[in-house]
């Protein structure tokens, strides 16, 4: 019987190997086409990205893309300019990566500064012969380099959480709110809370989460207590919250920071939904001490990676380079793993080996790219409490959680 493989990304603190599942039907990688991988890119910055055709989709990475035939790797980071101490945490993490998993011998990794100016760092990483691209970092970098990567068939795995970002060949491995908002509205309807409701910023995030919720509810065939939209930093008023003194939820979403979700909160107490009836539930914005350390949110419940795996990720990283790294250094760790992992497997890096439906095993526990290009995460679930956060149910190990 042929095989799937659940591909598992390791390092010296982490288990290192491959787990597989069976199955019947298993996917074809997608073929190289010579053709596009010597084409220049033409697309100016900022133009509409085009649907991949049939034969920029078969190219997409599953060649040697040297002539020395040891594969190439880039990773774009800001270097220089904004953002440069987090580009080199990521760098550092990368590299950490390359040294724990012993990869030298399997693909060049090539850092590219995306700091003047990521679509000239995309072209040069592409003209060197890059089989995949991990990064950039922002949002505006990740769709300035998508046509590029999209005429030569490369495939993206950027660290943006913007879920607009999502085009062609890109694949975002940020923290994006979707998986968050599921699995915290899965877990509070486990424990008897089915009449959820909603308070969200009306921008991006604030979209992203309230798009998420409508369909996890409608999903789950729990009971849409109402929905509460603000706008940028001026919080919802007394008015607006009385939506939910008629609806009387059991439980209330809050896709906001820490701070304002604290004072959410308290207007919510003002009008009689005290967190003793009405449970706070909240996003991966939560997922620090500023949340945490809120007098209003203690007893509230999030969805989060799993701190204990990241903390042995962040004591590998001080004994390596003698500091704590920042929170998205992860996230470069985990890309290179990733890719890794696919240039040992030998499939390249095509699409299908990037959506492998069993998933990767990382830093921040398991993920894998979705059919839209967003990230779907196994998350644990934590409670503030005492000032802290304290997992109250355990990060998944395979996606079979994902079926129920």
């Amino acid at each position: 019987m042929l095989r799937n493989l659940l591909f598992v990304i390791s390092a010296a603190f982490l288990l290192s190997g491959l787990l597989s599942a069976c199955s019947t039907t298993p996917r074809d990688p997608w073929q190289a086409n010579p053709r596009t991988t010597s084409q220049q890119a033409t697309y100016p910055s900022g133009q509409t990205l085009p649907t991949p055709t049939v034969d920029q989709i078969g190219s997409m990475a599953n060649i040697p893309q040297t002539l020395g035939g040891k594969s190439k790797v880039a990773l774009l980071l800001p270097l220089s300019g904004r953002g440069q101490d987090t580009g080199e945490a990521m760098m550092n993490a990368a590299l950490l990566a390359m040294n724990d998993l012993n990869a030298s011998d399997l693909f060049e990794l090539m850092p590219k500064d995306t700091g003047q100016g990521a679509a000239s760092a995309a072209q040069d990483a592409l003209n060197d012969g890059a089989g995949l691209i991990l990064g950039p970092v922002f949002s505006p970098d990740t769709k300035d380099i998508a046509p590029l990567a999209v005429q030569r068939g490369v495939g993206v795995v950027s660290f943006s959480t913007d879920t607009t970002a999502a085009v062609g060949t890109t694949f975002l491995m940020g923290f994006v709110p979707q998986t968050q908002v599921e699995q915290i509205i899965d877990y509070a309807g486990s424990r008897g809370l089915r009449n959820i409701g909603l308070i969200a910023p009306r921008d991006a995030y604030g979209d992203a989460v309230t798009a998420s919720f409508y369909s996890r509810i409608q999903l789950r065939h729990f009971n849409n207590a109402g929905m509460v939209r603000y706008s940028g930093s001026v919080l919802p008023s007394a008015q607006d919250v009385t939506l939910f003194t008629s609806s009387r939820p059991d439980a209330i979403l809050i896709a906001a920071s820490g701070p304002q979700a604290a004072q959410i909160s308290a207007l919510l107490n003002a009008q009689g939904l005290t967190a003793q009836t009405v449970k706070r539930l909240g996003t991966g914005m939560w997922d620090d001490l500023s949340a945490q350390n809120q007098i209003e949110l203690q007893g509230a419940w999030y969805a989060a990676a799993s701190p204990d795996l990241r903390a042995k990720f962040e004591r590998r990283y001080q004994s390596m380079y003698g500091t704590t790294p920042p929170r998205l250094a992860s996230l470069a760790y985990d890309a290179t793993a990733l890719a890794v992992v696919l240039s040992k497997t030998g499939q390249g890096y095509g699409r299908s080996a990037l959506t492998n439906p069993n998933g990767f095993a990382g830093i921040d526990g398991i993920f894998r790219f979705r059919p839209d290009g967003l990230a779907e995460r196994g998350l644990g679930i934590m409670e503030i409490k005492n000032h802290r956060a304290v997992m109250i149910q355990n990060a998944p190990s395979s996606f079979a959680f994902s079926k129920k």
